[in-house]
């Protein structure tokens, strides 16, 4: 049965994506990076809620109310750290710091010897995979609005070609799938998703290297294997999220997206391309600083 709900939500999501990623550029027009930091809090805000309720459901504990009000504060914290020179990223740091002092400090005062470790380590685990690692679409938004901008083109092909090429040859090859975590998912989709991922980093670096000076046959190749390993890294964050819900013993993250599950559902991937993305940039800024000697 066509599911129109699936149409409508993509219908107005993917236009006001759009807008978010690169609006502010494509109309030349200076909102100060606002319309991505809603985007960002009611992501994680929803996101976070959503990992938690998963963990009720599986009958485990967790400081649900306390981690979303640490998880609101440490995009917004990213946020200024990008709009005012006063403040450090280390501050994220600080804050989980303070917030583990804090629940464990609670649980000591209010005699709690019980299911510590449990409630204090789901807690945290949903701030970090959920709050931190999202938080990084900030950081590379500021850096470059092209960047989520591609990383969502990019990931949305490797879920796209997945499908498509699971489909139509899956199973035919490798007969075993591809994981247990989720069975549905074969080998020939994954290794199509990686191949069509690869090619469509390959034409965006081409068709914008080629306007500026031309692109060299070594920098087409990279393109691929970089479009290769974002991929690679996509299904990964696809697959851990499915992880969780297997071990929660749920379909969906939650229902707010009409036919498309919940926000972690829709954000899986990109929940673990943003920071593996920061990550790698932050390093080869630091090579650079040091075969160049700039700070």
């Amino acid at each position: 049965m066509f599911k129109w709900n699936r149409v409508l939500v993509a219908l107005i999501g993917v236009p006001l994506l759009l807008f978010i990623y690169a609006g502010e550029s494509f109309f030349r027009i200076n909102l100060y990076g606002l319309p991505m930091l809603i985007f960002t809090n009611l992501v994680i805000g929803i996101g976070i809620y959503e990992f938690y309720k998963m963990i009720k459901i599986s009958g485990k504990e967790v400081y649900d109310k306390f981690g979303i009000i640490i998880a609101i504060i440490i995009p917004n914290l990213v946020y200024l750290n990008n709009r005012s020179s006063y403040l450090e990223q280390k501050l994220i740091t600080v804050v989980l710091i303070v917030a583990t002092i804090f629940m464990l400090t609670y649980r000591v005062f209010k005699n709690q010897i019980k299911g510590t470790l449990e409630k204090v380590s789901f807690t945290l685990l949903g701030i970090i995979y959920v709050s931190v690692f999202f938080s990084q679409i900030i950081n590379l938004y500021f850096l470059g609005a092209v960047f989520p901008l591609i990383l969502q083109v990019l990931v949305w092909v490797s879920d796209t070609s997945a499908g498509i090429v699971g489909v139509a040859i899956g199973r035919k090859f490798f007969k075993n799938g591809f994981t247990e975590i989720s069975p549905k998912k074969s080998v020939e989709g994954a290794l199509g998703s990686i191949i069509f991922t690869g090619l469509a980093f390959m034409l965006i670096v081409v068709l914008y290297i080629e306007k500026i000076n031309g692109a060299t046959v070594g920098e087409v190749f990279l393109s691929f294997i970089i479009g290769a390993i974002i991929s690679v890294v996509a299904q990964i964050g696809d697959l851990i999220e499915s992880l969780f819900k297997r071990e929660c013993g749920v379909k969906d993250s939650g229902t707010i997206l009409m036919g498309h599950g919940g926000v972690l559902d829709r954000f899986d991937s990109m929940i673990l391309v943003l920071p593996f993305v920061t990550m790698v940039l932050y390093f080869f800024h630091l090579y650079i600083s040091y075969q160049y000697g700039i700070n």
